[in-house]
């Protein structure tokens, strides 16, 4: 199966606090992989990493076979990584579709135009309904971002960072902050995206229920190393997983 994410040595120190060591890892093309481990596992910092927001002490980085380790955030998401964060990251005083036709029209040649092509804006404009179809936003395309439930700004979030046409999407506790009324709500997105075949997915979430019916495969990790990797059924049964997060441990090497 092509790799399409790869970490070698992946390593990370602040100050004197070892964060990740060593890291290795694939990700398989068109995989939904789940990273899962305490607090303090160096999950985030993981994502960090990957999407350019902090650089490695040690270690490397392979996206489709290139070594993106040195590149900016800029760069890897033209390259095709995508990343959500725990807060949303939206226009507040524009529409929602004028939130996603900006992220569509981002992606197009005639970004820095002053005067564009009026067909060009109507693409644009069908570009951005079609994705908040897909995010169930379809009915709210008229309603200003500051306005819509944390759970809809949540999807609008998802449908901005899926108009870049990402490969390779980072989800980053999608369900984080939202009532417990709208989670059902953003799985359904999540498994929609997921069966589009052009997406790989890694999601950090801590519900270990949507884990283990969304994902592929899941990483463990603990105190900043890979602990475990595989099938979630197997995961779950691992003795050294049920320790991590009971605490039965102070420290275990895969």
């Amino acid at each position: 199966m092509e790799t399409l994410l790869e970490t070698r040595n992946l390593s990370i120190t602040f100050g004197e606090h070892q964060i990740l060591q060593d890291l290795n890892i694939k990700i398989p093309k068109g995989k939904f992989i789940s990273i899962i481990g305490p607090n303090g596992a160096g999950k985030t910092t993981l994502f960090n990493l990957l999407s350019g927001q902090n650089k490695p002490t040690k270690g490397e980085i392979l996206f489709k076979g290139k070594n993106i380790t040195k590149l900016p955030i800029a760069s890897r998401a033209r390259l095709g990584i995508g990343r959500s964060f725990q807060l949303t990251n939206i226009f507040p005083e524009l529409t929602a579709l004028e939130n996603v036709r900006i992220s569509v029209q981002s992606t197009k040649k005639d970004l820095y135009n002053m005067f564009p092509n009026i067909r060009n804006y109507r693409g644009q404009l069908d570009e951005a309904r079609k994705l908040l179809e897909i995010v169930f936003l379809q009915e709210k395309e008229e309603v200003l971002a500051k306005n819509l439930s944390h759970g809809d700004k949540r999807k609008l979030e998802i449908a901005m960072l899926l108009a870049l046409k990402p490969q390779l999407l980072l989800l980053d506790e999608p369900t984080a902050g939202i009532s417990i009324e709208e989670v059902p709500a953003i799985l359904e997105v999540i498994k929609k995206i997921k069966s589009n075949p052009k997406h790989t997915i890694i999601l950090i979430e801590h519900k270990m229920d949507m884990v283990l019916h969304l994902s592929d495969e899941l990483i463990v990790l603990f105190n900043g190393e890979l602990l475990a990797k595989g099938e979630p059924q197997m995961i779950m049964k691992d003795e050294r997983v049920q320790s991590a997060y009971l605490g039965g441990k102070s420290h275990v090497k895969s």
